[in-house]
């Protein structure tokens, strides 16, 4: 069961994928609650004269509400006050790295080395100041006698006493592309940790700033930061195949993968953007639409193989503010086989293997999401293979039937749940795929 909660305005909206829509309003949720804020409801299955729906939190933040207008008067004096409060919003984060696992079943619920999603960022994203930030505060603001310029610290206390900066965090959830307020989850509760996902901490932590607060410098490791050290963030919905099929189709038409600003001291579904308009269909942020195929092949793949394997990621800038879009690279597909099946399809790398440089850089970026103690890879044979009890197939066996557990020759039908045959149901099943993009 896949549910929309809409989240902004006060009535349910209509039928969504045979379900009814729900919605949840958060009140002020304290973003790091780790164990998860569960939401309640109240449904209501009227399409006119709405009422309020959802329930108030009342749990205290543990984000600042930032410096009121008297307060900035107070410190800066009016004009100067003025100018902290035009200072425009200042961040720019980026991911490097969509790893997309495509297993799904009961028994993977809460294991993190199945996680549907992961992303991160290692080579090229992080998260900077904006230069346009450095350019305004030079214009607007005086050094400190007898500092010639601004210092690092004085950048960084103007950030954070501005209302458009102040508390900010960076988070990924899957939302709606034309109301980026909405926010899809798995199950009947919307749960911070789990369908948004906080990165890193309050960016305007001085703490958290050390690591990019100088003009240029993008940082993806945050050695001193209170909350997390990198960028890093999981989204799962695998307990069942359907739910996961339902995932990729959304994906395709609806959704999109953000990046996006919790408002500090606010409800956590809310996104930082240049108006309060609803829909929300612009905000500051990044955008990835995903798009899936069945498994490639150079000898051919059936038509009745699921669309399993990340095929691109386009990226965007939610702002609206003309940015050119940006193409991934998702030529790492790789397959996912039985233990049972290693010794056929996917053998352990040798030491002579692992002499080769070029594998040893393929093996790198591989292991960005799937941990040594998790998973062996094989990048000649571009397959994975899971470590510990659990499977990434619904163990049945088959062999004692005289069939495959799984059918890896990709231009043969296969088994799936609620497929169509060409003719006689296969008895092997279709194959799961673990796919990494890379931002160009």
């Amino acid at each position: 069961m896949l549910i929309l909660v809409n989240l902004p305005k006060s009535c349910v909206i209509a039928l969504y994928l045979g379900e009814q829509s729900m919605k949840v309003r958060f009140n002020k949720t304290a973003w790091r609650a780790a164990g998860g804020i569960l939401a309640s409801f109240v449904l209501v299955v009227s399409f006119q004269n709405c009422g309020k729906a959802g329930f108030d939190a009342d749990l205290d933040s543990t984000l600042d509400s930032g410096m009121s207008d008297a307060a900035l008067a107070a410190k800066y004096g009016e004009s100067t006050a003025a100018k902290v409060q035009a200072i425009p919003f200042a961040f720019e984060s980026t991911i490097d790295t969509i790893t997309y696992n495509s297993c799904a079943d009961t028994s993977l619920r809460n294991n993190t080395a199945f996680s549907s999603l992961k992303v991160g960022a290692f080579t090229s994203g992080g998260i900077k100041i904006k230069d346009e930030f450095f350019t305004y505060a030079d214009q607007n603001f005086k050094p400190v006698y007898p500092e010639p310029t601004l210092t690092e610290n004085q950048y960084k206390e103007y950030l954070a006493d501005s209302p458009a900066n102040n508390g900010a965090v960076a988070n990924m959830a899957i939302r709606v592309k034309n109301s980026l307020t909405d926010v899809y989850t798995a199950t009947n509760n919307v749960v911070l940790w789990t369908d948004i996902v906080p990165l890193v901490g309050n960016l305007t932590d001085s703490l958290v700033m050390d690591a990019y607060g100088t003009k240029g410098v993008t940082a993806n490791y945050f050695p001193f930061s209170p909350e997390s050290r990198v960028i890093e963030a999981s989204l799962n919905f695998n307990t069942s195949e359907e739910l996961a099929e339902e995932y990729r189709n959304i994906f395709m038409s609806s959704g999109v993968l953000a990046l996006t600003y919790m408002a500090d001291n606010a409800e956590i579904y809310k996104v930082r953007a240049a108006t309060d308009a609803y829909p929300v269909k612009s905000a500051y942020g990044k955008g990835y639409s995903l798009a899936f195929v069945p498994g490639s092949s150079a000898a051919g793949v059936h038509s009745g193989n699921p669309n399993r394997v990340l095929a691109s990621v386009l990226e965007t800038d939610l702002s609206g503010s003309g940015v050119g879009a940006k193409n991934w690279n998702c030529n790492r597909a790789y397959r996912v086989v039985r233990k049972e099946d290693r010794a056929s399809y996917c053998p352990e790398h040798t030491f002579a293997d692992l002499s080769n440089s070029s594998i040893r850089q393929e093996l790198a970026v591989m292991r960005r999401h799937l941990r040594a103690d998790q998973w062996d890879v094989n990048v000649s044979y571009r397959c994975v293979v899971p470590k510990g009890a659990t499977s990434c197939y619904k163990e049945e066996n088959m062999a004692a039937k005289g069939f495959a557990e799984v059918e890896y020759d990709t231009t043969k039908e296969c088994f799936r749940t609620n497929g169509t045959y060409s003719g006689a149901i296969p008895s092997s099943k279709c194959m799961h795929y673990v796919t990494v993009c890379t931002r160009d």
